[in-house]
């Protein structure tokens, strides 16, 4: 009797790790070949083997798009915005609106709710630390475990950069947060998955910042002296 073997294109992908643990929001699912469409010749897809130098997760990345966030929000208890992020067009009057909504849907939950709602045919995703709301919005059709998982990721890094980060320190250093958050998103997507890159490229822009204010300060010295 004949074994029938699983059909090429809907073998899962083969991935070299190297006993490296896959990243939490790097999932890899099987080709598939939608409804209507002539079958892809042998060859069309391709498998891709992560590089030793290379987080597993961002091989996947290129194969398999991740979730579309369409803006980012930041909310104390009280209300108060300390960040937003827009990856989709929002007016100014839209942002607003969409900010006083969100607020008083998600600070009136109660702590034991889920924590994914639905709203304008959308999902919105937040995560409580401490006195602030991490708050994204996605597709209806999106993943929102995987978007979670970012929270907590940048979360995490946040914490690491500033070392049992709180809410004075986005308010006070808003700049910084920004900046960690474009080195982890980049249109809506998620484009580093690895805390120690984010951490060092971080680390090469302070020390980049600190030279040029010490080569500002050199230079305002040496204009003082020769107006004296």
């Amino acid at each position: 009797m004949k074994s029938h073997s699983r059909p090429w294109w809907s073998r899962p992908i083969e991935l070299d790790l190297q006993d490296s643990p896959p990243q939490p929001f790097a999932s890899v699912s099987r080709d598939f070949i939608p409804s209507g469409r002539r079958r892809p010749p042998r060859g069309a897809i391709r498998r891709q083997r992560a590089p030793a130098h290379q987080d597993p997760g961002l091989c996947c990345e290129r194969a398999y798009p991740f979730t579309m966030i369409n803006f980012v929000l930041l909310i104390s208890r009280q209300g108060k915005v300390r960040l937003t992020k827009w990856y989709s067009p929002y007016t100014q009057k839209e942002r607003t609106k969409v900010i006083r909504e969100l607020s008083g849907l998600i600070l009136t939950r109660g702590p034991k709710l889920c924590n994914f709602v639905e709203w304008r045919g959308y999902k919105v995703v937040y995560r409580r630390y401490a006195s602030l709301y991490f708050c994204m919005c996605i597709d209806a059709e999106d993943n929102e475990l995987e978007v979670l998982e970012i929270i907590h990721h940048f979360v995490e890094i946040l914490d690491r950069y500033f070392g049992s980060v709180c809410e004075l320190d986005l308010i006070f250093n808003f700049h910084k947060a920004y900046y960690i958050l474009d080195e982890i998103l980049i249109a809506g997507e998620l484009q580093e998955s690895s805390k120690k890159n984010v951490a060092r490229l971080i680390a090469a822009q302070d020390s980049l910042v600190e030279a040029a204010k010490e080569e500002a300060s050199s230079i305002s010295n040496i204009i003082a002296q020769a107006t004296k």
